[in-house]
């Protein structure tokens, strides 16, 4: 299973990282041997901004990075027109040399969020499902509404489309037959309802399978997991790595960890991580030597 990071956007003060941080944040992550560098579309959060725009933070993170996948867990597609959001998607699939990722969806859980940009929420999952229509003709070449973005050569098609959806028979099916693969949320489900999901993506001929906004501390006490609460490695390494092969038992092919604060753990509240974090992170689990990223040949990124 590959092991990604959620990297923060602030300093321990609470000020923002500057460009040169969060490139050297991603380096960290890559050269501890991780697999995949994410962030997350909080755009909106309790009546107030939060979030950095996590289109401009992948950017630089491929930017400060040379072989890891870097991604987005899960982009808000209903709040941003669609025409512009292909060309920035296509974009940074160029610039990170196939190494991007955007994990898409309805944005269902905040409500706020659409209103602030006069969106409609109680359709948004149409609003999705039409935005991802045109983004994907237009990542094709094709004319959408008299607007036609000629893509990059080699860059055709644009990046990896994975779905963030909760395990709806509807979605799973919409994941595989319309996407590269299917996201799921450690934070906001449990155990027994990530199995259930992941069986049925499977036996509907799922392909990648990811968990994402897992939360990590492993300076926490080590105690077993809570079958009805939130799956956390909010515990000890060892019962850590017994909750990683678990995920692994189960099919996942990725997941994303969150560093927090045991104690501050329900407010999702992320802190920084170091060198020595990150290490040991990786001796939870063998480093699995497959890749979900297919970077351009050296003659599509010198076209590109």
């Amino acid at each position: 299973m590959r092991i990604g990071v959620d990297v923060p956007p602030l300093r321990e003060d609470g000020t923002l990282l500057d460009a040169k941080e969060l490139m050297a944040k991603a380096r960290m992550i890559e050269d501890a041997g991780l697999d995949g560098i994410w962030t997350g579309d909080a755009s909106y959060y309790r009546g107030q901004y939060t979030e950095v725009d996590p289109l401009q933070w992948s950017v630089i993170a491929a930017a400060g990075t040379e072989h890891i996948e870097v991604g987005l867990t899960v982009l808000q597609v209903p709040l941003r027109e669609p025409v512009d959001l292909a060309q920035r998607l296509l974009t940074i699939h160029a610039l990170a040399n196939g190494r991007f990722t955007a994990g898409v969806g309805a944005g269902s859980t905040l409500r706020g969020a659409f209103e602030a940009v006069h969106v409609d929420y109680e359709n948004r999952f149409k609003i999705f499902h039409s935005h991802m229509d045109k983004i994907r003709r237009l990542l094709n070449g094709e004319e959408v509404d008299e607007a036609v973005i000629p893509p990059f050569p080699g860059t055709e098609g644009g990046p990896r489309f994975v779905l963030g959806a909760w395990s709806s028979p509807v979605s799973l099916r919409r994941a595989v037959r319309d996407y590269d693969g299917w996201m799921s949320s450690s934070g906001l489900t449990n155990i027994k309802v990530m199995a259930d999901g992941i069986k049925s993506y499977r036996d509907l001929g799922g392909t990648r399978a990811m968990t994402t906004t897992c939360r990590i501390d492993l300076s926490a006490p080590d105690e077993k997991l809570d079958e009805d609460g939130p799956f956390t490695l909010i515990c000890g390494p060892q019962e850590a790595a017994e909750r990683l092969n678990r995920l692994v038992e189960l099919g996942f092919d990725d997941v994303c960890l969150r560093f927090v604060d045991r104690n501050e753990a329900a407010s999702h509240r992320r802190r920084n991580f170091t060198a020595e974090d990150l290490e040991q992170i990786r001796s939870l689990l063998p480093k699995d030597p497959t890749s979900a990223v297919r970077p351009l040949t050296t003659a599509e990124a010198s076209a590109a």
